[in-house]
């Protein structure tokens, strides 16, 4: 019988046929772990508690800023709504009630600056002077109506072939020449109702 027949026959070929295989040596059997036996990963780190700080504050102020800048814009849309409905509102009545205003205004603003010169003595008396001089005959009666105030202050300025005479009916500044040719009246009274004349042409 040859070495090699002996050797299989030593063996026991039927145990090696049937799978049993080779038995795994324990010093290597880290080499054959399956992945469901491998070690856990390691753990996230901790994060830093001043970078999340500062990113929280960071988004917080940016949405703080988002919300601020809504809000003005929607006051801004608001007082534009409302010029725009002022606008609307501005009609025909509303321009007239403001002229009328403007005018009354202007009015108010020239009769301030008229009477003191209706009410200067000196002015007063070159008025009635040529008021008197403007009657067509000189052999005309002529009978000068004064404010009993006015006529104490010019009494001595005017000429005295002039017939004077007191009437508190004619206003402060103010003067009536009477004739036989009609009449002649001057004074703030005319001068309002000229200017308002004037203004109302405009």
């Amino acid at each position: 019988m040859s070495s090699v027949t002996a050797l299989k026959a030593s063996l026991p070929l039927d145990r090696l046929r049937g799978g049993g295989g080779f038995a795994r040596d324990p010093r290597f059997a880290g080499l054959f772990r399956s992945p469901a036996t491998e070690p856990a990963t390691a753990a996230a780190p901790e994060p830093d508690p001043v970078a999340e700080a500062y990113r929280k504050g960071f988004e917080d102020g940016r949405a703080e800023a988002e919300a601020h800048a809504a809000e003005r814009e929607r006051e801004a849309d608001a007082q534009r709504a409302a010029i725009e409905l002022s606008f609307a509102r501005f009609d025909a009545a509303s321009a007239d009630a403001l002229r009328e205003r403007l005018r009354q205004t202007v009015l108010a603003l020239c009769e301030d600056a008229i009477l003191p010169l209706a009410l200067d003595a000196q002015g007063l008396a070159a008025r009635v002077e040529k008021a008197v001089g403007m009657l067509q005959r000189a052999q005309d009666e002529r009978r000068v109506l004064l404010h009993p105030e006015d006529l104490a202050l010019i009494r001595d300025r005017l000429p005295s072939d002039l017939e004077l005479v007191a009437d508190p009916a004619i206003e402060r500044g103010g003067l009536r020449i009477d004739s036989d040719d009609g009449g002649i009246d001057d004074g703030p009274k005319q001068w309002r109702r000229i200017l308002a004349e004037a203004f109302g042409e405009c």
